[in-house]
């Protein structure tokens, strides 16, 4: 794939892609691209905040509330996981057991347990497990085959 990058000095900013055969990589460059900026909105003790997925370390539904977080806070959000899933999987964001979506680009470690799971290390060293279900897809997008 060839790149070229014009700066201007006036006029609206465009991106132009030209291809062949729409692929699965080159939609989901797309996809980021047109959701560059969507961010997800939470609430902390705090108040109100606004995450960009790629903060996001992982969201865990307990007790019929999603709660994302991030290296250094836990925030709850009205966003379900199915609604998370689909709107960010572009930034990496990935199904990874019932109650639970994972950021992928926030994995620092994986290794296959018992159980065809496997345990994942995060980016701030907390461990998740991916259900058996959902390790052979894991694997798969992480070997690049699809995201």
């Amino acid at each position: 794939m060839k790149l070229t990058l014009e700066q201007i000095t006036q006029g609206q900013e465009e991106i132009i892609i030209r291809y062949r055969e729409m692929t699965d990589s080159l939609g989901g460059l797309i996809r980021s691209i047109e959701q560059r900026g969507e961010k997800i909105m939470a609430m902390t003790e705090e108040g109100k905040v606004l995450l960009a997925p790629s903060e996001v370390l992982y969201l865990e539904s307990v007790d019929n509330c999603v709660y994302v977080y991030t290296e250094n806070s836990v925030a709850k959000t009205s966003m379900t996981l199915a609604v998370a899933e689909e709107a960010f999987a572009s930034e990496g964001f990935f199904r990874c057991s019932k109650s639970m979506v994972i950021n992928i680009y926030r994995i620092s470690y994986l290794r296959s347990i018992s159980g065809n799971r496997a345990d994942v290390t995060m980016d701030n060293g907390e461990h998740v497990i991916i259900s058996r279900r959902y390790v052979k897809e894991l694997r798969r997008i992480l070997k690049g085959e699809q995201i």
